[in-house]
């Protein structure tokens, strides 16, 4: 993942973005469209925002804590042996 911590903050500011516009992509679904087309395009949402979050935005977190959002801890637990 990336190490450069200043990169690695902009990507992850980047990324939420990405996340937010998701989100308010599925409000205007929500608004305009039929409850079927709403339910439809929310299951792809949510699908891609899982990916966004588990295969970018985690890994990030996970190299730089502090980059996660308040209240989120992202440090690596320790495995009992």
């Amino acid at each position: 993942m990336i190490e450069d911590r200043s990169v690695a903050a902009e990507v992850s500011d980047k990324l939420l973005a990405a996340n937010h516009s998701i989100v308010d992509a599925l409000k205007v679904v929500e608004q305009h469209c039929s409850k079927e087309e709403a339910e439809m395009f929310r299951v792809e949402a949510a699908n891609v925002a899982g990916h966004l979050f588990a295969f970018l935005l985690r890994p990030l977190w996970q190299l730089h804590p502090d980059l996660a959002p308040e209240g989120l801890d992202m440090t690596a637990s320790k495995k009992k042996p």
